[in-house]
């Protein structure tokens, strides 16, 4: 089995669901743990926090009323053993292509 690299993605979106901004937290993470570490830290700030576990994202926003919210999720990705060097793309989920990305 090959050793999974994890990146933190944010992405802002407006009412309707219209994304806004996006980006990463940190430079990426060798162990989900510390990928989800950083999502919390990322989060303390927003008092309404949900997760969406079919999905797997968290949704927070500044109060229930705000027009803007931002979603965060975490993505892994493969590493050869051998040369360290990464194959394939990020994984989002339920996609089972190692050239897909995957949500965990």
């Amino acid at each position: 089995m090959l050793p999974m690299a994890y990146r933190v993605r944010w992405q802002l979106v407006g009412r309707s669901g219209q994304p806004l901004d996006s980006g990463c937290i940190g430079e990426g993470f060798c162990a989900y743990g510390d990928a989800v570490a950083a999502v919390v830290e990322f989060l303390r700030p927003y008092p309404e926090v949900s997760r969406c576990p079919t999905e797997s994202y968290w949704l927070a926003r500044r109060s229930v009323d705000a027009d803007l919210a931002v979603w965060v999720w975490v993505e892994r990705h493969e590493i050869e053993e051998a040369t360290g060097a990464i194959s394939g793309s990020w994984m989002s989920s339920g996609e089972t292509s190692i050239q897909t990305p995957t949500l965990v």
